[in-house]
């Protein structure tokens, strides 16, 4: 009889560690999450975009171009609008290298129902901007509560 109270205490403990264990992978999982949002946030903040020419002085690479077309609307008019969809779409295309979009311009459409965005996605010879955000959080000690 005794011997049965023990199992059952024993299973009841092996259960409450598993199930602790379950806790803490699931803490960390939604921990390295969070974290893989802010530095898709930091990058996507980062990228900088302009109609005119980078500037002069610093070396890049161009990457491709980036292009949308959409329905014309007030929407497409507003241009903290079409600066984060280009944002967006360059930030997709090239995740690890996008540094800017640069000669950024849109254009109506023939029949006058679309309005064509396009610019140029370059990355900077010396990205040192990208690298010291990505580290930002390198070595933090984060408070418990």
């Amino acid at each position: 009889m005794r011997a049965s109270w023990i199992s059952k205490v024993v299973v009841l403990a092996l259960a409450a560690c598993l199930s602790a264990c379950g806790a803490v992978t699931a803490q960390r999982e939604a921990s390295r999450q969070k974290e893989q949002q802010f530095v898709q946030r930091v990058d996507i903040a980062h990228i900088w975009v302009t109609n005119g020419a980078p500037p002069p002085g610093k070396p890049f690479a161009k990457l491709g171009d980036i292009k949308f077309t959409e329905p014309f609307s007030p929407e497409v008019n507003d241009e903290a609008h079409m600066r984060d969809k280009i944002k967006q779409m360059a930030y997709e295309q090239y995740p690890n290298d996008i540094d800017a979009v640069i000669q950024v311009h849109s254009d109506i459409s023939d029949d006058g129902k679309n309005v064509v965005v396009s610019g140029e996605a370059i990355k900077y010879d010396s990205s040192t901007d990208r690298t010291a955000l990505h580290k930002m959080t390198e070595g933090m000690v984060a408070s418990p509560k």
